[in-house]
């Protein structure tokens, strides 16, 4: 698991996918217990800061707000696989054009 991040600005994308199988999405998998469950509607309680921030939300709109944001992460990519990265003559920030970019 590795990500790019930028020393000049606050850009990061998420971790980079793999060809042997590493996909960061999978941790959307965790959600299938609720999905599947009686529960689904209740008011989510699990994170106290979470609901602290948000307000009163159910179960139903936290996940559909987690794969919403592992949607847009996706979309956020410059580079997918790392290979893709090391691969990229002109490694640029994409959102302030510095090359002080980092893999961690």
């Amino acid at each position: 698991m590795a990500y790019v991040h930028c020393h000049s600005c606050d850009w990061s994308q998420d971790d980079f996918y793999s060809p042997d199988g590493y996909i960061p999405a999978k941790s959307l998998a965790d959600w299938n217990d609720s999905l599947c469950g009686d529960k689904l509607d209740e008011q989510f309680t699990d994170d106290a800061l979470f609901v602290k921030e948000n307000g009163p939300i159910t179960t139903r709109e936290v996940i559909a707000r987690d794969y919403e944001k592992f949607a847009q992460r996706i979309r956020d990519m410059k580079w997918v696989t790392e290979e893709q990265y090391r691969n990229d003559p002109y490694k640029v920030c994409p959102k302030c054009g510095e090359e002080s970019l980092d893999v961690d």
